[in-house]
């Protein structure tokens, strides 16, 4: 006997096909027995008509199967756009599209891979080569067209999305947004390595997906609430932002941690607080082999093997663990060199190094100060966690470092570090003591370091607005500083009845236009990033240095010139002749040399070591 207050379980139901199914069979059985008197003899016909009517009725049920799951879908995603907070998501993406404004309607590139690839680029060996297999599934999509100001605004969306899912991580739906939250998600927003992103034309929406997808993790991981739910949905996207761009895993993690440091200071659970830590690592560790495996099954199916660029192909688990100590070593550099050296031009305020230490004081004091009553709890093993996540935190901004340790660093490569301080303002405003202070000290305390909070973020987010503006002039004035050299080249060369000939000789450009007698800009230029001194270009190698002036005399002064090859080019860079030769427009500046038209723009023309 089942007790009153206990329900006996459910029989299971069946699909609502085969319940269809059952009454028509025993519909037709009746409607036979009493209109037809010989229903034996009629049995064939009987049983082919009803084989007939499962095929549609089963076919129906697959048919009405696939409606409810897209019903489905469509309710998850309208849950989740009830649930987006589209007030922040708004402003964020307005702010941006202000502040990379110049950027997106002069479709301004940077002088290197940006300005090389424009209109049409598709993925390839190249991509997979470096690990970022799930590139090649989105350039497919996009069909190899890259179209502004479409990439661009693409590319600001994710990263707005990516900032108002990561807000509401720290803030939820039901609580107030306050001024700190507001500016923690614009100091990013407006942050260089956005512009940078925008500034790689072609890949600019994959830069934005793998944020988007990081951020997306980080939520399944927190919010899920079990650890199936928490686990899968997090791997899963954590291997497409890695197959993207692999840095953003610095993001996740960095989050991760971030929201850890929350959960101890808000007096978590401890049993919570250990799910936490369990979930966070499997999920980081799922995604890492997830992304491995699709990696190696692409490459073994493709028949293409691991480039050496930036140390990709010597990575194993025993190198790891042989440089561990440099590695780590080298995130606690980087991270120095960025807020405090000039590593990455991040913000304007980074000139004057007393603003950014004063900057870093505020941050410290405030998490110094949870810290501290973390301490007062007398709680040693959340203490302990505390402790070792902030000393680790920096860590975090560069954690793909530790794979990679002899890898260069690169701006694009900095979205980690310029999340930090967004965490920071973040955490801090969810974890201020607020109505909880006990007396008059400490409410004047909490005041004061909200106030002083709320300055140093704003300072932020002054600077960054700022420096991403610099770079954006330097964008603009290099380009048409580098397209008037390339006017005056195509107008001598017509001029000298270059294209009059039947067969025309190969060209090669000799130097860089920024080093040119011709090149004129503002000061400003030489205070940007070096990404954004267009002009400036890269000489690590003679294809680099055709890429560049190809680009130029294709997009900036579109006309045909075959250049030479680059075999060519390292053969005759390191002649005595072209050493003597002039700079560009003098006399003696464009001259025949073995079979190759040979034009010294200017003296920087040496290939880097």
């Amino acid at each position: 006997m089942w007790s009153p207050s206990v329900l006996p379980p459910m029989p299971p139901q069946k699909p609502r096909w085969m319940l269809w199914l059952q009454k028509s069979w025993q519909n037709k059985a009746l409607w036979k027995n009493t209109q037809d008197p010989l229903p034996t003899a009629r049995q064939g016909i009987f049983l082919l008509n009803h084989v007939e009517e499962f095929d549609i009725l089963k076919s129906r049920s697959l048919w009405m199967e696939r409606n409810i799951m897209f019903v489905k879908i469509k309710a998850d995603i309208r849950h989740w756009l009830r649930e987006l907070d589209k007030k922040y998501f708004c402003v964020m993406l307005g702010f941006a599209v202000m502040v990379y404004f110049p950027l997106i309607s002069l479709k301004l590139t940077n002088t290197v891979d940006g300005l090389w690839t424009t209109a049409e680029y598709m993925a390839g060996a190249w991509e997979l080569s470096n690990g970022r297999w799930f590139w090649l599934v989105t350039s497919f999509l996009r069909f190899s067209l890259q179209l502004e100001p479409i990439n661009a605004v693409v590319c600001l969306v994710l990263v707005s999305l990516g900032v108002t899912r990561l807000h509401m991580l720290f803030k939820p739906a039901w609580m107030r947004t306050s001024c700190i939250d507001w500016l923690a998600g614009l100091c990013y927003v407006s942050n260089v390595v956005v512009g940078c992103y925008l500034s790689f034309h072609f890949i600019a929406p994959e830069y934005g997906f793998s944020f988007f997808f990081a951020m997306l993790a980080t939520e399944h991981v927190i919010r899920g609430k079990s650890a199936v739910s928490s686990i899968v949905p997090a791997a899963v996207l954590l291997a497409l932002s890695l197959g993207l761009y692999q840095t953003n895993l610095a993001c996740f993690c960095l989050v991760l941690l971030a929201y850890f440091l929350l959960l101890l200071f808000q007096n978590g659970e401890k049993q919570k607080i250990r799910e936490y830590i369990c979930k966070s690592l499997a999920s980081a560790a799922s995604g890492a082999v997830l992304y491995l495996l699709i990696l190696k099954i692409t490459l073994w199916a493709t028949g293409t093997a691991m480039a050496d660029y930036q140390g990709g192909a010597d990575i194993s688990v025993s190198g790891i663990l042989k440089n561990l100590p440099s590695s780590v070593e080298k995130c606690y550099e980087l991270f120095y060199r960025y807020f405090f050296g000039t590593l990455v031009k991040h913000n304007m305020l980074q000139e004057t190094a007393v603003v950014f230490a004063l900057i870093f004081c505020v941050v410290g004091a405030a998490l110094a100060c949870r810290l501290v009553r973390l301490i007062r709890r007398k709680d040693w093993e959340n203490t302990f966690y505390g402790t070792a996540a902030l000393l680790v935190l920096p860590m975090m901004c560069t954690v793909f470092m530790v794979a990679t340790s002899q890898a260069l660093f690169y701006i694009p490569m900095s979205g980690g570090l310029a999340l930090f301080l967004p965490v920071c303002f973040w955490l801090l405003d969810s974890s201020r003591e607020g109505k909880t202070a006990c007396d008059a000290f400490r409410k004047c305390w909490n005041k004061a370091e909200k106030a002083l909070i709320l300055l140093t973020a704003a300072a932020v987010v002054y600077g960054s607005v700022f420096m991403s503006a610099v770079d954006q002039q330097a964008m603009y004035e290099g380009r048409k500083a580098t397209k008037q050299i390339a006017d005056l080249v195509a107008g001598e060369l017509v001029a000298e009845g270059y294209y009059d000939l039947p067969e025309k000789l190969p060209v090669m450009l000799v130097g860089r236009p920024s080093a040119s007698p011709l090149f004129r800009t503002h000061i400003i230029y030489w205070d940007a990033n070096d990404y954004a001194q267009v002009g400036l270009f890269e000489k690590e190698n003679a294809a680099t240095m055709r890429y560049s002036w190809n680009a130029v005399f294709r997009d900036l002064t579109p006309m045909q010139l075959e250049l030479c090859s680059d075999e060519v080019y390292d053969e005759l860079i390191r002649t005595e002749e072209i050493k003597r030769m002039p700079t560009f427009p003098e006399k003696g500046s464009m001259q025949e040399m073995d079979g190759v038209y040979v034009i010294k723009i200017s003296e920087d023309y040496l290939i880097d070591e």
